[in-house]
């Protein structure tokens, strides 16, 4: 496993995805699985290179096993699920 370095910032252009909440009040360490989720229900290729490179593949497997299902769409964790396994796309980059 890899040392878990979570950024403190989420990138201004990401505040699209967070249209329902105040996204200056975000807080990636104590919201970390609400991002996450929203990130991968909503994100596009955009996010893909700070999900890969924020985030452990092991944190994104714990979110897609303990609450995956209920919490993202069925193609967001059909998706999700399939790219957790790729070991080589979790390289920190």
């Amino acid at each position: 496993m890899k040392p878990n370095k979570i950024k403190s910032l989420i990138p201004r252009e990401f505040k699209k995805y967070f249209w329902d909440v105040d996204f200056d009040k975000l807080n990636l360490k104590k919201q970390k699985n609400f991002i996450l989720e929203r990130l991968l229900n909503y994100g596009a290729f955009d996010t893909f290179y700070w999900i890969f490179s924020t985030f452990r593949d092991d944190e994104v497997k714990s979110l897609l096993d303990n609450n995956g299902k209920q919490s993202l769409s069925r193609n967001s964790y059909l998706f999700w699920e399939k790219i957790a396994k790729e070991k080589k796309l979790w390289k920190r980059i």
